[in-house]
């Protein structure tokens, strides 16, 4: 559990007793590559932590596969409808697993209970949440004013990992250009 539990230290000085209570909640779970984890209209009530593996966050839309978000070790996956509200996901929201992975998850009333009780936890779940606030937005105001050269750079630099564990469609999608732009980004720029 090194991923997960270097993750919430770099988020925040939780203390030994505090820690070992989390991760003493959270439960294993293998998952095949491919596998939709989340799917729409499904009330989904875990919160998922990515010990190994990647996933995306995709919508569908008019029989179009749109990325919104990718997850990798140490970090959540979750549906966010079940987590922010008490209903079933949105009718086009999927997070798909896309490397064999292992995750640990939670249920989402036991989290809940858990931030309740342990002001670190709820303060670590916090300041993640912020951290995604922050790059949705920036993300959204990039999307606006970059040119796709810049986009794609703007991803690059930031992971450029990604481009070896993702098929290059999901970044196309994720950044908003066509799988055959990205090519010619991709070619353009080595």
């Amino acid at each position: 559990m090194d991923h997960i539990i270097d993750s919430i230290k770099s988020f925040i000085d939780m203390d030994k007793e505090t820690l070992d209570i989390f991760v003493s909640h959270l439960r294993p779970i293998r998952v095949p590559r491919k596998t939709i984890l989340i799917k729409p209209l499904v009330k989904d009530n875990n919160v998922y932590m990515i010990e190994r593996g990647i996933a995306r966050s995709f919508n569908l839309i008019n029989g179009k596969e749109m990325t919104s978000w990718f997850s990798q070790e140490g970090e959540l996956i979750y549906s966010t409808n079940s987590f922010y509200g008490t209903t079933e996901g949105y009718e086009n929201e999927r997070v798909q697993v896309l490397e064999d992975s292992l995750l640990y998850y939670i249920p989402i009333p036991e989290l809940k209970g858990l931030c309740f009780r342990h002001i670190e936890i709820s303060n670590w779940l916090r300041l993640l949440h912020q951290k995604a606030f922050v790059e949705m937005e920036r993300r959204l105001i990039y999307r606006l004013y970059m040119s796709a050269e810049e986009r794609y750079k703007d991803l690059y630099q930031k992971d450029a990992g990604i481009f070896q564990r993702v098929n290059l469609s999901y970044i196309a999608s994720y950044l908003g250009i066509s799988p055959v732009t990205l090519w010619k980004l991709r070619k353009d720029i080595k």
